[in-house]
């Protein structure tokens, strides 16, 4: 990465670079105090961040919450097949990390008002998050019967007739809600707690057109349940269907991580889980 600094950005090549966090679609290095690097890890996280810098690049002007933003765009290069960028560099922790607290609610949710704007028929469209809800079921048919004997594991009891219940819901109500701009990844790795309050949202590889009710589904991964309805009132208000298809998004996300062999991934799952009032202490 350092000899592509030196191609390309010369004036940063001499700052620290930190050891990277490998996630699935990118490889994040802290650049010196107030920059990282992003380098997709494979094609498809390559045209995502092409994505990314064309559209956030637009939509965050507007925008008044702390956010990653792009500073340079990289080239291929260096052995390096792919585009990168270096971004700003939010101060804090992932709220996975250190979780949010309730008084973190009505941030969120006033950041969650200001991205949820009509997204234009070009919108990117996300295959896992531009789908309707009825097409997330197979995904939760899949894992739901793992989870009793992972909860288990864990001291948990997990009652899958609430997570039927709960489905039933989410399922039976209107899903023709118009799509806005969506950031689509919001769980705790992806938002930025500063002791506890709301510090911020970065990675926006995923950015698309989708329900409202899909960013509103990931705050019962990153809130209290009762702090939600807080977010949703600053959020400017949600109607019933929305809250159910966000309780709905909720719960497959959350059964989903749950059953992540990744300790820390796995933990955001249950926390959830035990929210949605699907699982308890056994």
């Amino acid at each position: 990465m350092r000899t592509l600094l030196a191609e390309q950005h010369p004036d940063l090549a001499g700052r620290e670079i930190a050891e990277p966090f490998e996630g699935f679609d990118m490889a994040v290095f802290r650049l010196g105090d107030d920059l990282a690097v992003r380098m997709p890890r494979h094609r498809a996280s390559a045209a995502s961040l092409q994505s990314e810098i064309r559209w956030v690049g637009q939509l965050g002007e507007r925008w008044t919450f702390p956010t990653q933003r792009i500073v340079r765009e990289g080239r291929p290069g260096a052995g390096y097949p792919w585009g990168w960028a270096v971004t700003s560099w939010l101060p804090g922790e992932l709220a996975a990390d250190r979780p949010l607290d309730p008084a973190a609610a009505p941030a969120l949710g006033r950041a969650l008002a200001e991205i949820h704007q009509p997204a234009p028929v070009d919108a990117p469209f996300n295959s896992e998050q531009s789908i309707p809800l009825a097409a997330r079921e197979p995904a939760l048919r899949q894992v739901l019967p793992k989870l009793p004997a992972v909860g288990a594991g864990r001291g948990l009891v997990v009652d899958l007739d609430a997570a039927a219940a709960l489905w039933r819901r989410a399922s039976g109500v209107p899903d023709d809600a118009a799509r806005v701009w969506a950031h689509a990844d919001l769980h705790p790795f992806n938002v930025i707690s500063v002791d506890g309050q709301f510090g911020g949202i970065i990675d926006w590889s995923d950015i698309c057109g989708a329900d409202p009710a899909v960013d509103l589904g990931f705050l019962h991964l990153l809130l209290p349940a009762a702090a939600v309805a807080t977010a949703y009132d600053s959020y400017g208000g949600v109607d019933p269907a929305t809250v159910a298809r966000a309780r709905g998004v909720g719960l497959v996300k959350a059964a989903t991580l749950a059953v992540v062999q990744r300790e820390v991934v796995a933990a955001v799952g249950w926390g959830c889980l035990v929210e949605l009032g699907v699982a308890r202490p056994a």
